[in-house]
């Protein structure tokens, strides 16, 4: 395996894209060649590579990607680096575009980069199903056959996500009537290992403020987000005196968002997010900010006196059990956007949670009050999502976008989602008492990431519609 040199990557201003190629078959001949493109260290992105030449006498080494770009490098005697640029497939242009050197990488890396699973001897990789194991994480396990008949199926999914049909899926979790029954990981990933669910944050955040609103009788989600933070009454408009905390939550506040502005840095997050203007009237447009989800922080914080993580270990993760996480955060103040670590079969309890209306072995953890409104739709925020308290929902009235949209939409069973970028999912199928949880680094590829819902939509639910 090849490593782009650090002095040859790609510079952007908050971080930088490192290629990397896996060169197999004998020297000299019958090469083949895999390409993936790193973000900061970690996969990001697949790099399509059509074809490789190695010129012995000349130690010229040539890549050709999906698109026709060449990349050509000379390899030193050693082996140990490939010193080269990359040219446009453009025939009238001899001229590099980029330089780009690669220096030899330990092979240990490959699996989780390249492998979804470890071929065997032959090369080959055979699928085998294990009930998952119980540990002492509180989860019940059965085989997944007690619930379904069609073993083809489940054989037949697998090979597609080993075939990287439906993206660099890591890890995938299904619970059926409570019980885990399928539990499988790739890429050399394992149930020990936490996994950024990034914007899946925001969902959990909304069950936070569900269980501190049920201490509060006075207040509600109709009244103005002043009413949550009066310490910042100074900042208050007659504009933005209308923002009610629904329009929070449903993201139809109308904040001019921060990608529209310029690099900002605050020592107070809040303040900063209620003074931003209003691009449109609040709870007249849906429009997806990241500022909406943090000001939830401060409302939980404001309310409660913790930080979001702190009242999370107490009052949700503590509950159900859940011991082993991170929470990034800046200035001391967790990010509720996006940014929280945890285990894939942690995230499917809070899938199972939300499916059980707030309820964990017999303890409403969440009020089923704050379940109901939250998870049901309340805003449109496109043909093929709908959009409630920070999380999202789809059912056969949404258009499927893996498929021609005048062919109609199909019967989709409703399902409650909360998604984060590269892959992350929590699917709730409630007419199936059944979840599916993912983790994935499809960061570079929206196609691939978004591939998750057609996953369950095609592959998994009808595995469990016959029996």
């Amino acid at each position: 395996m090849w490593r782009c040199t650090p002095e040859t990557s790609l510079k952007f201003p908050n971080g930088s894209l490192e290629p990397v190629i896996k060169i197999s078959g004998a020297i000299y001949r019958n090469l083949t060649v895999q390409g993936c493109f790193l973000w900061d260290s970690r996969y990001y992105d697949e790099w399509e590579l059509s074809d490789i030449q190695f010129d012995d006498s000349t130690n010229q080494l040539t890549v050709i990607d999906g698109n026709g770009n060449k990349y050509a490098g000379v390899v030193d005697e050693n082996m140990r680096t490939i010193i080269g640029y990359v040219y446009s497939n453009d025939p009238n242009n001899s001229v590099p575009e980029d330089k780009l050197d690669f220096i030899r990488a330990d092979s240990i890396h490959a699996t989780r980069l390249f492998m979804p699973r470890i071929p065997d001897l032959n090369g080959s990789i055979k699928y085998v199903y294990h009930q998952p194991e119980q540990n002492e994480d509180g989860w019940q396990s059965a085989p997944i056959f007690q619930f379904t008949t069609d073993s083809a199926a489940i054989y037949d999914l697998m090979s597609r996500l080993i075939r990287q049909d439906y993206g660099h899926l890591e890890s995938l979790i299904i619970i059926k009537d409570g019980r885990l029954i399928l539990e499988e990981y790739f890429y050399g990933y394992d149930r020990s290992q936490i996994h950024n669910i990034h914007s899946c944050t925001k969902s959990i955040t909304s069950l936070l403020l569900g269980i501190a609103l049920e201490g509060h009788d006075s207040m509600n989600v109709d009244q103005s987000i002043f009413t949550f933070l009066p310490q910042y009454d100074s900042l208050k408009t007659e504009e933005n005196e209308q923002i009610t905390l629904k329009h929070i939550l449903t993201m139809t506040a109308g904040f001019l968002e921060e990608e529209d502005l310029e690099e900002h840095e605050t020592d107070d997050l809040f303040q900063y997010i209620l003074s931003l203007p209003l691009v449109s009237k609040p709870g007249e447009k849906f429009k997806y900010s990241n500022d909406c989800s943090n000001l939830l922080g401060g409302i939980i914080y404001s309310l409660e006196g913790k930080q979001v993580d702190a009242y999370a270990e107490e009052n949700l993760f503590g509950p159900l059990g859940i011991s082993h996480y991170y929470w990034e955060s800046e200035n001391g103040v967790p990010h509720c956007h996006s940014d929280l670590h945890l285990l894939p079969r942690d995230i499917a309890k809070i899938g199972l949670l939300v499916l059980n209306d707030g309820k964990w072995r017999n303890r409403q953890v969440v009020p089923k009050k704050w379940i109901y409104e939250s998870t049901k739709p309340h805003v449109q925020e496109s043909i093929y999502y709908d959009y409630g308290y920070h999380w999202w929902h789809r059912s056969k009235e949404n258009v499927p976008w893996w498929e021609r949209s005048d062919m109609g939409t199909r019967d989709e069973k409703d399902k409650i989602i909360a998604l984060g970028y590269g892959g992350q999912y929590i699917v709730i199928i409630r007419d199936l008492n059944m979840v599916v949880v993912t983790t994935a680094s499809d960061y570079g590829n929206g196609r691939k990431a978004r591939s998750k819902i057609p996953m369950v939509v095609e592959e998994i639910i009808p595995i469990f519609l016959e029996i």
